[in-house]
């Protein structure tokens, strides 16, 4: 990170077509580590957290009221998560026979 963080960075430009951003890998890389080094030095380093999906290995900030947000996004992970824990707590108390109306369900 130390390495490419202070080599030269793309830069944007503004063209008829819109946003042009022309860059080599080294300025791409360059970019990210200065992302990373900031990331890990400021203030959001407390705020850090992995996704609670054991299949996921995303890092995202958590700015949520409370810092409680557990995924890195609701989809897919979130809702992944979700729908295997009620699975699991409806096979838990036994199957469902009736709904609200009191008909059997399909």
């Amino acid at each position: 990170m130390n390495e490419y963080a202070p080599k030269p960075t793309p830069v944007p430009r503004l063209t008829p077509a819109g946003l042009q951003v022309d860059a080599t890998v080294e300025q791409g890389l360059a970019h990210v580590a200065r992302d990373a080094v900031l990331t890990l030095s400021g203030p959001d380093l407390p705020l850090l957290k992995e996704c609670g999906n054991p299949e996921c290995s995303q890092v995202f900030v958590d700015r949520s009221r409370g810092a409680r947000r557990e995924w890195c996004a609701m989809d897919p992970c979130g809702n992944k998560i979700k729908a295997a824990a009620y699975r699991a707590r409806k096979r838990a108390n036994g199957p469902l026979t009736a709904g609200r109306s009191g008909r059997p369900f399909a």
